[in-house]
């Protein structure tokens, strides 16, 4: 009579059970990875989507973001940050200051006006004439010879959570105006980083650049 190899039923159960302390461990980290990998490039992306827009109107229009004159938000025309937008851009559709619903929409902590593109991202940033029509004084001015630039916060899926600002300080609920608070200049410390939906950048000139150490992280990287 030939004897049938197999396991038993306490080694299947143990081997189960193995398997599932490993993925226990191993999952939160990989998913971890995987969610900071997609913020990284959806940053990249965005920065690149913004800089093209400025250089293409610039080129056609002949302003980008260092020289505004006007505040319009509802205007494709004018010259300002939503003409620029409205025009070179494939905005989805806006939320002013005065919606209250506009702070909500990314949680980004003030009354702040928000663009919406068209690939789930969004653009928010304060809606008055002291930061839509840059400052050209010369103390402005950085070493490129261009104004430090208007202060936004660019968030890589929109309406979607976690709407959490990136910082280097090991704060995943840090909210503050774009990256003000983000002071820790070492994101390359695993446990300083925390990488979510959310980043400062700056529009200066006919560039978008990140703004903060979080950003700047993962914009090189």
């Amino acid at each position: 009579m030939m004897k049938k190899n197999g396991f038993t039923l306490a080694e299947v159960l143990i081997t189960l059970a193995i398997i599932g302390v490993v993925a226990t461990l191993t999952l939160p980290a990989l998913m971890t990875n995987t969610q900071e990998q997609q913020s990284k490039t959806a940053l990249k992306k965005g920065i690149n989507t913004l800089t093209e827009a400025a250089q293409m109107n610039n080129a056609i229009a002949g302003f980008d973001y260092a020289s505004f004159s006007e505040t319009s938000t509802d205007d494709p025309e004018s010259q300002s940050l939503y003409g620029l937008l409205a025009n070179r851009t494939n905005v989805d559709y806006q939320l002013t200051g005065a919606d209250t619903t506009a702070a909500d929409a990314v949680n980004n902590g003030a009354s702040n006006y928000v663009v919406f593109f068209r690939d789930g991202s969004a653009l928010a940033f304060a809606n008055d004439g002291t930061t839509l029509v840059t400052d050209t004084n010369v103390s402005d001015m950085q070493e490129d010879g261009l104004v430090y630039g208007i202060k936004a916060l660019y968030d890589t899926n929109g309406r979607k959570g976690p709407n959490l600002l990136s910082n280097c300080s090991g704060n995943a609920g840090m909210l503050s105006n774009a990256a003000s608070n983000d002071t820790a200049a070492d994101c390359s410390v695993k446990s300083n980083r925390v990488i979510k939906d959310q980043f400062g950048i700056r529009l200066r000139g006919g560039y978008a650049v990140p703004n903060g150490a979080a950003a700047r992280w993962a914009f090189d990287n």
